[in-house]
């Protein structure tokens, strides 16, 4: 049979406090929202491989994590990967960044697995490698039965992590590197995604504000990654384009 792979998108929307300090369209990223994309990508991917997968919080709402062990658990789940954002500090931008990924202390295959993810994990947008760590603490690797990881992709309070976090590029990236790397752990191959064909001659429709406003989310993030004044006033204009094409007000 086919192993199964318990999914865990970490925290939930409105978790308090897991999201990025603000934005400079004022508006934030909730960490959920960059866990969630990731997650989905990722049980699309495993799937695709053969795999079957078991989404342990598949709404919005914060699920307990006692609910999600037991789900895992109650399964007969072969391995459990809990997704997140690293955060640091009191709420404001710091310096903090890269990746890592956890497994529970004294877990020699929990050991084996985060070493593959987090090779793969690492081998793409070049961030800082903070390594493979053990805990003892979080209750996903303490309380499942099977092996568990959990990886911290970036840090949302920290400029050019959080630039990334807000990428579909990124989220996309981190979906297929988890999912190679469990192919890896599970000896199964990686078949990757055919790609998508484009119809001739489509004609999109009129610029909505929902879809300027989410490239304006983009634009914000290159502002915050630059300190050059002239490529930060150009990024306004660009948004303030975007938001007369879809006949919002400019800032």
């Amino acid at each position: 049979m086919a192993k199964l792979i318990a999914i865990c998108d970490g925290h939930g929307m409105e978790t308090a406090g897991k999201r990025t300090p603000m934005l400079p369209d004022g508006s934030f990223m909730r960490e959920n929202e960059f866990n969630r994309a990731v997650a989905a990508m990722l049980d699309t991917h495993l799937r695709r491989c053969g795999f079957r997968t078991l989404p342990v919080a598949p709404t919005d709402a914060d699920t307990p994590l006692h609910a999600r062990i037991r789900l895992a658990n109650t399964a007969g789940a072969d391995f459990y990967i809990s997704i997140h954002a690293n955060a640091f500090g009191i709420g404001g931008w710091n310096g903090a960044r890269g990746t890592e990924t956890y497994y529970y202390t004294g877990s020699a295959e929990g050991r084996k697995a985060a070493e593959i993810i987090h090779r793969h994990l690492t081998g793409g947008t070049p961030l800082p490698n903070r390594g493979v760590k053990t805990s003892g603490s979080f209750a996903v690797l303490r309380d499942t039965v099977m092996p568990a990881v959990l990886v911290e992709c970036a840090f949302m309070t920290n400029r050019e992590d959080a630039a990334l976090l807000l990428s579909g590029a990124y989220r996309a990236e981190c979906a297929e590197e988890l999912a190679r790397g469990l192919c890896e752990y599970f000896n199964v191959p990686y078949i990757v995604e055919e790609a998508e064909v484009e119809e001739p001659g489509e004609v999109s429709g009129p610029m909505t504000a929902e879809d300027a406003n989410k490239i304006i989310r983009f634009l914000s993030a290159a502002y915050m990654a630059t300190d050059v004044p002239e490529a930060r006033k150009e990024f306004n204009r660009l948004a303030n384009e975007l938001r007369i094409a879809s006949g919002q007000p400019t800032q």
